[in-house]
């Protein structure tokens, strides 16, 4: 026995896992759970020595501001001065700490990981500015509250890419796993749920066309999916015969993989749209169009204003109780010690 070797505990209620808090309701109307890891930031920014400010930032990364009329669009380059081993360490510091969370439990921050991770081996002032960005966002919303609904645990995948909006002209495919009913909608409408899982990534290569790239999306979302799928089905969870469900708002891309099209491509562009073609004729996949305002892998690959993630923060996560103490100022939300780690703090209940 364990128990004769080692110290434990024992926990029949199966409340913690990892480091996550499991807040079960098998007796609601749907029976759901609640995921939450309400001591991780306030704990990783006192470590940190993040000072709260008096403002709240709702946006996690900087954003491009449009300028309407400008024919011409320029590229973005970092010509800041370096920073020292200690700003280096403290960089990476920072994405190493917080990766864990955004992937278990607050997806919103990986588009601002996925940034500064890029240039994490030689980062500059803008990328400290960044990380301090992200430090202040993650203030104002540590409480991050995930719920997923009792389902028939099919996947649904809704994958997407932004063209040329990293350095280098690279492009970032993300993409939205979650677990659902199966959808009995046409065309195929997944009904929203909590994510299981955000691949938010840098394409390696640079694309030649925007179809280019969202069909190299769809092959990384598509390779991602193969061990879920597996999984899936060893518990005991059939997938649909028809293939897992896989959103794309380019039509082209669409096009070309469902033999609507044909157009020249290059090597890395064959490769790719040959092994989700397969896919799909296998019925692995279920290709189906979907418009671009409701693709919901859209969020994690682009840098959108406060005003956007104010408004679509709460489609991938739970607001925050009407009874959880909330600060005035930009800080720890969590009710876990907020008073030692931040005793300047006026606190109130709203």
């Amino acid at each position: 026995m364990i128990a004769d070797k080692y110290a434990l505990t024992i926990d029949w209620s199966g409340t913690q896992y990892l480091g996550i808090t499991l807040d079960w309701h098998y007796d609601a109307v749907r029976p759901y759970v609640d995921t939450s890891m309400f001591e991780y930031v306030p704990k990783n920014l006192a470590k940190l020595g993040h000072e709260p400010r008096t403002r709240p930032q709702h946006a996690p990364h900087l954003w491009n501001k449009p300028i309407y009329s400008q024919k011409i669009q320029y590229a973005n380059t970092d010509e800041s001065e370096k920073l020292d081993a200690k700003g280096i360490k403290r960089v990476q510091s920072i994405a190493g700490t917080f990766l864990y969370y955004g992937r278990v439990q607050d997806p919103t921050i990986l588009p601002a990981l996925n940034e500064i991770s890029n240039s994490q081996a030689s980062p500059t002032i803008l990328t400290r500015d960044a990380c301090d960005m992200l430090l202040d966002y993650l203030a104002t919303h540590p409480d991050a509250v995930i719920r997923y609904y009792a389902s028939d645990m099919i996947l649904c995948i809704v994958p997407d890419a932004a063209y040329l909006v990293l350095p280098n002209a690279r492009s970032r495919c993300a993409v939205l796993y979650t677990l659902t009913n199966l959808p009995t909608t046409t065309p195929l409408r997944p009904e929203p749920k909590g994510p299981v899982h955000v691949l938010c990534k840098t394409m390696k290569g640079v694309p030649a066309s925007a179809a280019e790239a969202e069909t190299g999306g769809l092959f990384m979302a598509g390779q991602e999916a193969i061990p879920i799928i597996t999984a899936l089905q060893e518990m005991g969870h059939p997938q649909p015969s028809t293939g897992t469900p896989m959103e794309t708002d380019n039509s082209t891309a669409y096009g070309i993989l469902t033999a609507q099209v044909r157009m020249k491509r290059s090597k890395s562009f064959d490769m790719r749209y040959h092994w989700v073609k397969d896919a799909i004729a296998q019925n692995i996949f279920n290709l189906y169009w979907g418009e671009g305002k409701s693709n919901r892998g859209d969020y994690f690959t682009k840098h959108h204003p406060p005003s956007h993630h104010k408004h679509v923060r709460y489609d991938y996560l739970q607001r925050p109780q009407a009874n959880m103490v909330m600060p005035h100022v930009r800080g720890c939300v969590s009710p876990f010690g907020l008073s030692r780690l931040f005793p300047r703090v006026s606190m109130t209940t709203f």
